[in-house]
């Protein structure tokens, strides 16, 4: 019975200890590549993995892949740092590809790439994660802060994303995602929404980027056509930062000065913004056509439909377009420093249009948004009559729960 006893006390020591090794942070060390990248590789399902506080510096990607169920949490974004200033391998700073995958309360700075890539995933979270770029905005700085891409089931809350060359927040050719109370400042677009279908993004603040929020489909890419986007309860406010992008790329095209901006997107809605002192357009409906982008791509729809845009505020104390770019240069020509604050740009698919309207249910509806005079720049007229309507109330995406974890 002695020995029993003896047996049992042993494996619960044991299994004690080996918990607290497996809770135990992992602190920066004199060789942070080996330390942590040892760690993914030797994950198991079900595993957390904990980083105390302190700077860990990278010279190479570390990335998970292929193990499901594995979280990732720092001590805070301000207090547990990654940093990859002395970066001198890898397409980006965090890599991962797993089912399951959470990664929360840590800070990435000055990724030579994307600060967080999630690839090909499903369920992913990605919680009070910092990306920035430290130095000057520049267009060697990583495209994008987070960027889950051809994923299922996202969230992405909380977060801090500054200085991306291309998008802060990111979700592309994905299903399911969730984009709520972050904050992006001083990136080229703030979040970007690209060929996603069924995405809620909301109570976010785009403070001071080149462009605040884009829903954008691209042709050319495995999965387009994206649909079902709800854009609400957002501050979209003074996005002036001048374009530091590589040009060449689809938002090197964006002036500065944009607020809200829908190209080539079908199925959107987007209510109680506050979209306010964005210089050259706050709001802009647009074709692929518009924005001096071509494409052979069959199966693409390359025109805005089903949109409605209703019961937000947008005003703008002044305009002062950016000539920078082609669009802005376009807009300068026909306005001056006169610009409205919503256009159109008149081009819609053809075989949506009926006696010169867009058909029932292909209607783009600019409702109840105040005095917003709308301006379409195919026929030349500022008028509502074209987009007075009532356009379709999209549901919500029953898709992670609010809760602060």
């Amino acid at each position: 019975m002695k020995k029993f006893l003896l047996f049992i006390s042993s494996v619960a020591l044991l299994a004690a200890c080996t918990n607290t090794k497996k809770n135990t942070a992992i602190l920066p060390s004199e060789n942070d590549d080996k330390t942590v990248q040892e760690a993914f590789i030797n994950a198991k399902p079900g595993d957390t993995i904990r980083f105390g506080e302190g700077v860990f510096k990278f010279r190479n990607t570390v990335s998970l892949e292929g193990i499901d169920s594995v979280t990732i949490i720092g001590a805070g974004m301000d207090k547990t740092i990654f940093s990859f200033a002395g970066q001198t391998e890898g397409a980006q700073g965090v890599y991962a590809k797993a089912n399951n995958f959470t990664i929360q309360d840590i800070g990435i700075e000055d990724a030579k790439g994307d600060g967080i890539k999630v690839q090909a995933s499903e369920n992913v979270i990605i919680r009070r994660i910092r990306t920035e770029w430290t130095g000057e905005p520049d267009s060697t700085n990583g495209a994008y802060g987070l960027y889950p891409v051809q994923c299922k089931n996202i969230l992405m809350e909380e977060c801090v994303s500054i200085g991306a060359s291309d998008a802060g927040i990111y979700l592309g050719q994905s299903e399911n995602g969730i984009v709520r109370r972050n904050r992006v400042e001083k990136n080229v677009a703030g979040i970007e929404i690209e060929n996603t279908k069924y995405a809620d993004v909301y109570e976010n603040k785009a403070i001071n980027n080149t462009g605040g929020i884009m829903i954008f489909d691209l042709p050319d890419l495995p999965k387009k056509n994206g649909t079902m986007v709800r854009v609400f309860n957002n501050e979209i406010i003074g996005n002036n930062h001048y374009n530091f992008s590589a040009m060449g790329i689809s938002v090197s095209m964006v002036p500065s000065g944009t607020g809200l901006l829908f190209m080539a997107c079908q199925n959107v809605e987007a209510f109680g913004n506050i979209v306010k002192d964005n210089n050259t357009v706050a709001l802009s409906i647009l074709s692929l056509n518009t924005m001096g982008r071509q494409t052979k791509d069959s199966l693409f729809d390359k025109f805005p439909s089903s949109i409605y845009v209703h019961d937000n505020v947008i005003e703008r104390s002044k305009s002062v377009p950016d000539t920078s770019r082609q669009f802005g240069k376009m807009m300068y020509q026909l306005f001056g420093n006169d610009l409205p604050l919503a256009i159109s740009d008149g081009d819609f698919n053809p075989a949506y249009l009926e006696n010169g309207k867009l058909k029932s249910g292909k209607e783009i509806c600019v409702k109840n948004n105040g005095n917003l005079a709308f301006f379409n720049l195919a026929t030349k007229t500022s008028g509502m009559p074209l987009f007075d309507c009532e356009g379709a109330m999209l549901p919500a995406l029953n898709l992670y729960p609010e809760k602060v974890n």
